[in-house]
């Protein structure tokens, strides 16, 4: 890393994606809770801001890992190592 900060085009979509999902989801909140106190629009804008996350950034995680994470062979289950490897969580612990 030199003197200058420099961010490559992965991690600066990521970025950018998270912004305006924070964006769009304060947008929404503060829209929804016209006329209500400002804790009950900060917390309304952190609820659509929470929503938007779960469903464009973990919606697809979830339906491209169809099925058992550690017999999958898809791109997304290759990430996770500790299924890969004898873990002690709670899940590989039930399943087996």
């Amino acid at each position: 890393m030199g003197s200058t900060w420099e961010l490559e085009a992965a991690p600066a979509g990521a970025l950018l994606l998270c912004a305006a999902l924070l964006a769009a989801g304060c947008a929404l909140g503060l829209r929804l809770g016209r006329g209500r106190a400002a804790a009950d629009r900060g917390a309304l804008a952190w609820l659509c801001y929470d929503a938007l996350v779960h469903l464009v950034l973990e919606g697809p995680f979830v339906y491209l890992s169809v099925g058992n994470i550690a017999n999958s062979d898809g791109l997304i289950a290759s990430l996770c190592i500790s299924c890969r490897s004898p873990c002690a969580c709670a899940s590989c612990m039930a399943t087996g």
